[in-house]
């Protein structure tokens, strides 16, 4: 089964799960990889199936009933059954945490004043602030789901919504919006068919895509910006290429208009997504997907400030590439005036800075000036080819479009050195941040992205010296940050693990391994390592579940499993 997910043959792998569940002579590890398996899936019958005979093949064992609750929860049965299984599990084991973090969150299941669906309330793991979800009587069932992203609840919002609701095919709409704004109000005339979800902090993009997808229930999922219009068609060209088979649909770009200044702007900034490109030359970003590839992937990495859908295409690799349909559009609305496109690109220079920072030294005056023209340079004959070769614009028009576009290639270039200078300046800076200094804190949550996990940890340190209410929000604070900043990083995941389990800090270790990390190695190692901090303190419970949570990713992880027979010899293992 493992063998199989490694190859990404998951029919292959579920059908040796579903062998697995009704095997005459299972043994623990086969049961704990198969169950995973179809948890993964959304295969909750069969999941079911399989941890009720688990649990009667090893009637001993905690860790059957306690993911048996789980399923029953992620598929929509407050059963009887789920209360007694619980019921069950808080009487063997009262004391564990994992058992007591269950309970607390199917009780709150209950409210009914959100869908069946999303009362577990999961798509609030990735963020830390308080927010609202408003819920319209009439939010659209469809095979698609669209998350609207906003921030601050900007005016464009609106537009984006109605290009949805006015598409050929009804779709599913979720608006995320975080760092404030009034969007119930924006959006009021069409609460009734949207569902709203308003974030008190600012988020990144790869965040609030995130908490959309755990948000929404339809088989495929799209994404929006605020500031994006849907053209006709969106939605029902992205189905048609989907019920084709592809598991990702690209879309192509378009100006928001023909006037001077948009057409710069979208040669600029997406040119090579414009319907015109030729299959093998289009960049293929704006993707929508599949459901089930977020369950086998992981999701979007949340700790990034811009590249996030880059980072996750790295992730997929040669396994899932995105289908090309140019009649998918989306209209990104163009720039006010000159001087808003020259500000827009600067910025983007400077977050682009993340990206090319590794390994590059301070630079003088003579030779960031040398940098900033070769990279102005660079960009403006891209943009001559596309205008010439790809949208064939008339060349008689160029010279009117490389006055707009040659002052933003230089913000460009300009803003790039700037960000690096930025970044080699934090590396610099980065210190253990004083002890009683609230103001500090903060700065270190919302610092650079280069050497952030260090500076939140070393933030936490501090805290956990005091004692105060305060202080413990702090150190909740900076530790819910290196969750994020960690969350798709191999390295920094061991790093944050080791010091939560150092520290005690078993459960949000394990919270780490279970769902930031998804199915990432380090998931199993995060559980190897919570499993062996359980054996040493002599916590029977908390070392089963944690073992057999890393035995479900890698069965013949470091000796793990002997070691587990040494606790629990009478538990049945593979015949022969």
């Amino acid at each position: 089964m493992v063998s199989s997910i490694r190859l990404g043959k998951w029919t292959l792998a579920r059908d040796l799960a579903v062998s697995a569940a009704v095997s005459d002579h299972p043994d623990i590890r086969s049961l704990a990889v198969a169950g995973r398996i179809l948890e993964i899936l959304g295969e909750w019958p069969e999941a079911s199936v399989l941890y009720r005979r688990f649990a009667g093949h090893a009637p001993t064992l905690l860790y059957p009933q306690f993911r048996l609750c789980h399923v029953l929860a992620d598929g929509g049965r407050q059963s009887a059954e789920l209360e007694r299984v619980l019921a069950t599990l808080v009487g063997r084991a009262p004391a564990n945490p994992r058992i007591a973090a269950l309970k607390a969150q199917l009780s709150m299941q209950g409210g009914a004043d959100v869908p069946e669906p999303f009362r577990a309330g999961l798509w609030r793991r990735w963020f830390a602030s308080r927010a609202r979800w408003h819920e319209g009587a009439a939010v659209g069932r469809s095979d698609m789901a669209v998350v609207v992203i906003g921030f601050r609840g900007q005016p464009g919002l609106r537009r984006a919504v109605e290009s949805l609701l006015g598409q050929d095919e009804k779709v599913e709409i979720v608006v995320v919006n975080s760092g404030g704004g009034d969007v119930r109000a924006l959006l009021a005339r069409h609460s009734e068919v949207l569902r709203i979800i308003d974030i008190e902090q600012p988020l990144y993009v790869g965040a609030a895509r995130n908490v959309g997808i755990d948000a929404t229930a339809a088989p495929y999922v799209a994404f929006l910006a605020g500031d994006c219009v849907a053209r006709p068609g969106w939605v029902e060209m992205r189905l048609a290429t989907h019920r084709k088979g592809a598991r990702a649909v690209a879309s192509a770009m378009v100006a928001a208009d023909d006037g001077d200044l948009s057409l710069a702007a979208h040669i600029a900034l997406f040119g090579a997504r414009s319907p015109q490109v030729p299959a093998v030359q289009a960049l293929r970003y704006g993707a929508s997907y599949d459901r089930q590839v977020f369950r086998e992937f992981g999701y979007f990495d949340p700790a990034l400030r811009v590249g996030e859908d880059t980072d996750f295409a790295k992730r997929l690799g040669r396994r899932i590439h995105p289908a090309w349909n140019p009649r998918v559009q989306t209209e990104h609305a163009g720039p006010a005036s000159l001087w808003r496109f020259v500000v827009e690109m600067y910025g983007r220079g400077r977050r682009a800075a993340n990206g090319r920072s590794a390994g590059i030294g301070p630079l003088g005056p003579r030779a960031a000036i040398r940098e900033i023209l070769a990279e102005a340079r660079r960009r403006n004959g891209i943009a001559d080819t596309i205008a010439l070769q790809v949208l064939k614009v008339d060349p008689r028009r160029l010279a009117g479009l490389r006055c707009r576009l040659r002052p933003a290639t230089l913000a460009y270039g300009i803003g790039l050195v700037m960000g690096r200078r930025e970044l080699r300046a934090t590396h610099r800076g980065k210190r253990v941040v004083p002890s009683g200094q609230a103001s500090d804190a903060a700065s270190a949550r919302s610092g650079g992205d280069g050497g952030r996990l260090d500076m939140l940890l070393d933030a936490a340190d501090r805290w956990l010296l005091e004692t105060g209410g305060e202080e413990k929000r702090e150190t909740s604070g900076c530790l819910d940050e290196a969750a994020r900043a960690a969350a798709f990083d191999e390295a920094h995941l061991q790093v944050l693990a080791e010091w939560l389990i150092r520290h005690g800090r078993h459960q949000r270790a394990w919270l780490l391994g279970d769902r930031v990390t998804i199915d990432l190695p380090s998931a199993a190692k995060i559980h190897h390592r919570l499993a062996l901090a359980a054996h040493e303190a002599g916590d029977i419970a908390a070392f089963e579940l944690a073992a057999l949570d890393a035995l479900a990713r890698d069965p013949d992880i470091d000796g793990l499993w002997p070691l587990f027979q040494s606790v629990f010899p009478r538990t049945p293992s593979a015949p022969g």
